[in-house]
């Protein structure tokens, strides 16, 4: 029985062949893009739960406030004591680790020679409980013991093949940092997870840190630096809402008395005014925390949600396609069905056949879906940067093919129970049953406002990273390159520097601690002289550090007083340089605030200058009010080379960099490829909607393609007659396609305000936008009607030129 299901569904796919195959290629292009985009949202939404108890694992993160209340800083990472000193205070924590991270070049010596040198970013100090606490896989080493003595180091399976070829390393040594201190190798991990929110390289010990020459024990006490990633294994049973809720008064008990006593803070200061901390579970990190200083940069939920409806979109238009076109089809098989009952078919049989035929569709459409999905997967896998294979995601594709099953059952319900159901006797009267067509209209409608959307989506975006690569910064852009800044490099960056300057390729060279592009962390309490009194800045001003040639180099103009000069020594020390947003926040207009007294950090000086504004950094941040002083804590090399001379200034670059600091890899960054990466995710974005989008309407074109041409099938003799009748081409070609612009302009009106909304708001998301306008629905309407009346018009002008005579010789 099934054999002839199978075989009558085989036969009425070929006699059908256009819808067939309409169906069969629009499924399996929504299939493979809902595979693909599975693929995605399961890894997501995998991030950190491979720790085991990670639903009692969190990170303690701090937020700053502003005198009027608003939060003006949110940090991933806290100062050091506050690790230490929860673990003492709240018996509700199971096990506690810090971290901090380094860069720094690691070396491998040998007999007394360097072998390998490089340069490495994922270094971190851990306290040992950081292999209890999360799940990590000891290759080579004594997990108990690993972390405990000073300068003992864990390296990854893979940097332990890096530098020494195997993973039998246990008690050879590392040198690392400025100083070259020599650590010795305790252990060999196996990667953390590619669904981690941080990938540590290096494990050195904590107790290291002590050491003034890594850290010292001075920076460890104090809770100015708040750079230390703090995690705690809660115990079972206890509730984090309940121990979020002490924070408060733990703030108040031990970083009060710190701040009166150490940062100048009257003696009624209240700590939790100012800053507090909260409580985030590791498996929240990746898609819903986006702090100022996450270790990596993570998802986003709003992302996921995104890419979910996508896909559920997609599927819906190849699924109304799938409907529409079996539902239609169903209409003209009305005598089939009354010959097959009159031959003595039953009415379980006849719905068997139709839901058999549906089901084969779907499943042919799935078989094509998954061979496309094995050749796109790695370029999935390029595009967003990760390793998915698809091999391990079973349950991923039982899903699917069950899913594609429900979808053919449910377009072959139509046929199956109503055209069934119809008497032989009036069925055979006519070749044709009467059926309302509501149902197909609103499908039609529903696709092509799926695509009007994406389509107003794709264009915004587009018209946004415009903006932003269009947008004056503030500064030079394109010309500057940036390496590590060495503390070699203090006792004789004069001569660096104007060994460096002396090739005409090279423009300048800088010194600070942060540079463009990146994020403005760093910030003290700042005073303000107004008349006879000193009074508090209740606005955040961050600091850069800075050397002389800091402007000068990223071209940055002054709108009042005058750059930091060499001649002038307090300069040095006691001499600021501000934005104008820094000027406004403190009440005062650029020209009037020079030589006016200011008190930053403790430090008492005179403000200097005032520059313009600049995009320090992104433009998803509002321009932040910042001081830059003159403090040796310089951690960034900036270099302003000719355009036209690039290549020879790179090189004369090469050969400074390698005779002032041999055994130092030479590796830069051009400034504008960072500045490219700040809006990788909205240009993956812009990517992913134009790809959907065209999807989205060549899967609807499709499906209308295949309606038109069964509804001037269907329309033959009625073309005909009308042309008998004197009718014309172009009134034939208006009334065959009257019925598609109409749907079209509804699904307009209904894309248009759902897209304003959610765009406006991924809009709201940059403190520097673009205004919507509405000539970019008017495009997208516009381009709607064209993409339908393009589908249609083959077959309606067609029709319109058919012979009559051949039309009423129809049926």
């Amino acid at each position: 029985m099934f054999s002839h299901y199978l075989k009558t569904a085989i036969r009425s796919a070929f006699r059908n062949k256009l819808t067939a195959s309409i169906n069969i290629i629009g499924l399996a292009l929504a299939i493979t893009c809902a595979l693909l985009i599975s693929l995605y949202l399961v890894d997501e939404l995998s991030y950190d739960k491979q720790h085991a108890s990670a639903d009692r694992i969190f990170r303690v993160t701090r937020t700053f406030y502003d005198r009027n209340g608003s939060a003006s800083l949110r940090l991933a990472n806290v100062a050091p004591p506050i690790g230490m000193l929860m673990k003492n205070d709240f018996p509700e924590i199971e096990k506690l680790f810090r971290t901090l991270n380094f860069n720094s070049t690691v070396t491998l010596p040998e007999e007394g020679t360097e072998r390998k040198v490089f340069r490495e970013e994922n270094i971190y100090a851990s306290e040992p409980d950081i292999l209890n606490v999360l799940k990590v896989e000891i290759i080579e080493g004594n997990p108990s013991t690993a972390l405990e003595k000073p300068y003992t180091i864990m390296l990854s399976q893979s940097m332990a093949k890096k530098y020494f070829g195997t993973t039998q390393i246990q008690g050879k040594h590392l040198q690392m940092f400025s100083s070259g201190n020599d650590f010795e190798v305790t252990g060999v991990y196996k990667p953390f997870s590619p669904q981690s929110h941080f990938h540590p390289d290096f494990l050195f010990s904590f107790s290291t840190l002590n050491d003034t020459a890594v850290h010292g024990r001075r920076g460890l006490e104090t809770w100015g630096n708040n750079s230390f990633g703090t995690y705690f294994l809660l115990k079972g049973g206890e509730d984090p809402k309940t121990l979020e809720s002490k924070l408060p008064d733990f703030l108040d008990k031990h970083f009060g008395p710190f701040a009166i006593a150490n940062f100048g803070a009257p003696a009624d200061f209240k700590a939790s005014r100012g800053t507090s901390l909260h409580l985030q579970n590791i498996q929240d990190i990746h898609l819903k925390s986006h702090l100022d200083d996450e270790l990596e940069p993570p998802g986003n939920i709003n992302t996921v949600y995104l890419m979910g409806i996508i896909g559920v979109f997609i599927i819906l238009i190849a699924s109304f396609n799938f409907i529409n076109l079996s539902t239609a089809q169903a209409t003209s098989r009305a005598r089939e069905v009354g010959v097959r009952k009159v031959a003595g078919a039953h009415k379980i049989q006849l719905i068997f056949q139709y839901l058999s035929e549906s089901a084969l569709l779907a499943i042919a459409g799935f078989v094509i879906a998954l061979v496309a999905v094995y050749f796109c997967i790695d370029w999935l896998n390029a595009f967003i940067g990760k390793s998915i294979s698809l091999s391990t995601q079973g349950i991923i594709l039982t899903w699917a093919l069950m899913g594609t099953l429900l979808i053919g059952i449910l377009a072959g319900l139509y046929p199956a129970f109503i055209v069934s159901s119809f008497k032989p006797a009036v069925i055979l009267k006519s070749a044709k049953s009467s059926t309302k067509s509501w149902l197909r209209r609103g499908l039609v409608v529903t696709q092509f406002s799926i695509s009007t959307g994406l389509i107003i989506a794709t264009a915004i975006i587009f018209s946004q990273l415009d903006y932003l690569n269009n947008k004056d910064l503030g500064y030079g852009l394109k010309q500057i390159v940036q390496l590590p800044y060495h503390r070699q490099l203090n006792s004789n960056y004069d001569a660096f520097y104007n060994e460096l300057t002396k090739h005409s390729a090279v423009g300048n060279a800088t010194r600070s601690s942060r540079v463009p592009t990146g994020r403005l962390l760093d910030s003290s309490g700042a005073q303000i002289q107004k008349g006879d009194s000193a009074q508090a800045v209740n606005t955040r001003i961050a600091v850069v550090a800075a050397d002389h040639e800091f402007f000068k180099t990223y071209q940055i103009p002054l709108t009042a007083g005058r750059y930091f000069s060499k001649e002038i020594k307090s300069d040095d020390t006691l001499a600021y340089i501000i934005n104008e947003s820094a000027a406004r926040a403190m009440g005062f207009e650029p020209d009037a605030i020079i030589d006016n007294d200011f008190t930053y950090g403790g430090t008492k000086g005179k403000i200097v200058g005032v520059v313009k504004d600049f995009h320090f950094e992104s433009l998803h941040q509002a321009i932040s009010p910042m001081v830059v002083r003159m403090q040796p804590r310089y951690r960034n090399l900036s270099i302003q080379i000719e355009q036209n001379n690039f290549r020879e200034g790179i090189t004369h670059l090469e050969k400074v960099w390698n005779s002032f600091l041999p055994g130092r890899p030479f590796e830069y960054i051009i400034l504008n490829q960072s500045y490219a990466r700040l809006y990788e995710s909205e240009v993956k974005q812009s990517k992913l909607f134009t790809g959907f989008a065209i999807l989205a309407i060549v899967i609807a074109c499709l499906g209308l393609f295949g309606l038109a041409t069964f509804s001037t099938l269907q329309r033959v003799k009625e073309i005909g007659i009308r042309k008998t009748l004197g009718a014309s081409v172009s009134g034939i070609l208006i009334l065959l396609s009257k019925e598609i612009l109409i749907l079209v302009a509804i699904a307009n009106v209904i894309a248009w305000p759902v897209a304003w909304y959610y765009m406006n708001q991924w809009l709201g998301t940059f403190a520097y936008r673009i205004n919507i306008n509405i000539a970019v629905f008017l495009f997208a309407g516009l381009a709607a009607i064209s993409i339908a009346l393009l589908t249609v018009v083959w077959q309606c002008v067609r029709a319109a030129h058919t012979n009559p005579t051949v039309a009423l010789r129809h049926e």
